[in-house]
């Protein structure tokens, strides 16, 4: 069955700013320099994130990076509510919807964490399911996603992509998936996205099903 694919952070959310926002509290906690900019931000941010957290000056000598994610969600989950959808979200689901193709997330997003945001944003009826993870430094994305590939029977060459960073290219990539759309209004700088992938859109309306 043809299978539209997404990511959620980045993709399906507009968080972008929620997460420099937190990222800056956590620098102020520990008298580091703020983030400077948002094009900063673009530039800097990538995968594993552990690496870009280097780039913000953390050291680890004194505190783990289980520690720092674990405090980053505390902060998120209290701002969960105020995370709107990227524009053409809903349209591009029911687009997908009405040409056959079942709507999936798969996140690196905890599971009641991503079913409590989707629920409040009104839109969980319209997935066929939500693939995310239990622990939140437990498992990987791309391990949940190919046991729910395996359950389900599903075909790699019947999915399309959908992702905001080069490291979505790579977990395509590691399910079999070879036709991918990155969108530029997430976490990366468009001109970084461009060398990972070949379809890079401005709005969702350039993802053709």
């Amino acid at each position: 069955m043809k299978t539209l694919i997404w990511d959620f952070n980045g993709t399906i959310l507009d968080d972008v700013d929620i997460d420099i926002e937190i990222e800056n509290i956590l620098l102020d906690r520990r008298g580091m320099p703020r983030i400077p900019s948002k094009d900063w931000y673009l530039e800097h941010f990538r995968f594993p994130v552990k690496d870009y957290y280097y780039d913000l000056g953390y050291t680890f000598d004194d505190e783990t990076y289980e520690d720092i994610s674990v405090q980053y969600q505390e902060l998120y989950r209290e701002r969960i509510f105020r995370i709107p959808l990227n524009p053409g979200v809903k349209d591009k689901l029911q687009q997908a919807h009405e040409q056959g193709y079942r709507n999936v997330i798969i996140s690196a997003s905890e599971q009641n964490l991503l079913e409590l945001q989707l629920k409040e944003l009104g839109i969980r009826d319209m997935f066929d399911a939500v693939i995310g993870i239990p622990d939140m430094l437990a498992v990987s994305k791309v391990e949940q996603a190919k046991k729910w590939m395996k359950a389900d029977g599903v075909d790699p060459d019947e999915c399309i992509y959908i992702g905001d960073t080069d490291h979505d290219v790579e977990t395509a990539h590691a399910l079999g998936i070879e036709r991918i759309y990155l969108v530029s209004f997430g976490h990366q700088a468009a001109h970084l996205l461009q060398r990972a992938c070949s379809r890079v859109v401005d709005s969702f309306d350039e993802v053709v099903l």
